[in-house]
């Protein structure tokens, strides 16, 4: 074997090495988070007045959550429509200006 073919196959055992390092990682990350998700806690002060009210009260704070995210996403677009507006009326005034002293 040459060095340069000796060089290629030790470039590739890294590489195959690093890869099946990354897919142990990635199992091991994976059966971890779906034994233990990091999105819900287990510990029983978190959310604790979240679990203890009915299935139809959480319904209708979601809703009132989603409302107002709504509401919010709409003053937004209001807000900005009314922004754009002012600027152009600004914008206009000024070209007006330059082109008619």
């Amino acid at each position: 074997m040459s060095a340069a073919g000796s060089e290629a196959l030790v470039s590739a055992l890294e590489i195959v090495g690093v890869l099946a390092v990354s897919g142990v990682g990635c199992w091991w990350v994976i059966r971890r988070e779906r034994k233990h998700p990091s999105s819900y806690s287990r510990r029983p002060d978190v959310l604790a007045d979240w679990r203890a009210m009915s299935a139809s009260e959480q319904e209708d704070v979601d809703t009132a959550s989603l409302d107002m995210a709504e509401q919010a996403e709409m003053d937004a677009r209001a807000d900005a429509a009314e922004a754009a507006d002012l600027l152009a009326v600004d914008t206009a005034a000024r070209i007006n200006v330059l082109n008619h002293p």
